[in-house]
């Protein structure tokens, strides 16, 4: 019996420490409202990092527990959901925003910033639910008062490669390069490369991994006949200038397109050469979409035998 008190006085005195400790992280926090991005799986060390007028991007100490999200969530049957990620959760990008918080102005705010720092990175990170206040302290915030919606639901998402530490001199590329990045989406091209890169790791299956980060490839360039040959051409001549690093990249690209086309059709493979094909792909297609965002635009057609030719 004595044992069981123990326990239950332990119990209670985790609750009341994470408690305080949430209280006291909310008056540290800045009085303007908050729409937090929960990040799984972010290796970062040396923040918080600050994008000047629009939020930051900071740790998350002590992601909420199962109980203590029952208590502040206004949706009760997003419990479950949100929960089982919470022990992955060591980042939140936090913008600054005024009511409604949820509105697609802001949520796509966040995802902008995510979605380039993905592309940067190739960190293969989860955003599995945004909320109305930091992730942090939740355990002291009012009962049922917390509003949250799933973003990234997927438990299951792959861990193709080691994980990526962020630096600095990443965030400040992703903040100097952001409003070039947000222009290049509005292109369906550069749409289709970005949303192919930053959610390859979801898929449950490696051949439709590879398939999607070589639709987002070919998306880029807009080529429809010819694409074995012309994809390699075109992506070594606009990444290396004329000479032997040229060659050998296109020589390379060849390879691994013949590659694709056999895991995209059922052809006999291994995870290990899928995963190694997918990685080393992926970061071709992260080169040539950050070669594109930091010069503002896609190349023309005229700008590719320009570059081939001249």
């Amino acid at each position: 019996m004595n044992y069981d008190n123990e326990k239950f006085s332990d119990l209670l005195h985790h609750f009341k420490s994470r408690k305080e400790y949430a209280a006291a992280r909310m008056s540290d926090l800045s009085d303007q409202g908050e729409l937090c991005f929960a990040l799984s799986g972010l290796t970062f060390r040396d923040g918080p990092y600050a994008f000047p007028g629009v939020g930051e991007l900071r740790e998350v100490r002590h992601p909420p527990g199962e109980i203590e999200l029952a208590a502040a969530l206004r949706n009760k049957s997003l419990l479950s959901a949100v929960a089982r990620h919470m022990p992955a959760v060591t980042h939140e990008l936090a913008l600054r925003c005024s009511e409604p918080k949820f509105i697609q102005s802001n949520l796509n705010i966040g995802w902008w910033i995510i979605s380039a720092l993905r592309c940067r990175t190739l960190t293969e990170i989860l955003v599995p639910a945004v909320a109305s206040a930091s992730w942090d302290v939740l355990p002291a915030v009012q009962a049922d008062s917390c509003e949250v919606q799933l973003l990234e639901d997927v438990p299951a998402a792959r861990q193709l490669s080691h994980k990526v530490e962020i630096s600095i001199e990443t965030l400040d590329w992703v903040q100097a390069n952001l409003e070039h990045w947000i222009k290049l989406l509005e292109q369906p091209a550069f749409r289709l490369a970005t949303d192919s890169l930053t959610t390859h790791h979801q898929h449950a299956n490696l051949r439709m991994a590879a398939a999607a980060l070589w639709a987002g490839f070919e998306a880029l360039f807009g080529v429809n006949s010819e694409l074995r040959f012309r994809l390699a051409l075109l992506a070594a001549a606009y990444l290396e200038e004329r000479g032997p690093d040229r060659l050998a990249l296109y020589r390379r690209i060849k390879k691994l397109y013949d590659y694709r086309s056999k895991a995209v059709h059922g052809g006999a493979t291994s995870d290990d050469r899928l995963t190694d094909h997918i990685i080393e792909v992926r970061g071709l297609l992260s080169r040539l979409m950050c070669h594109m965002t930091e010069a503002g635009k896609l190349p023309t057609t005229d700008e590719y035998e320009e570059r081939l030719l001249s």
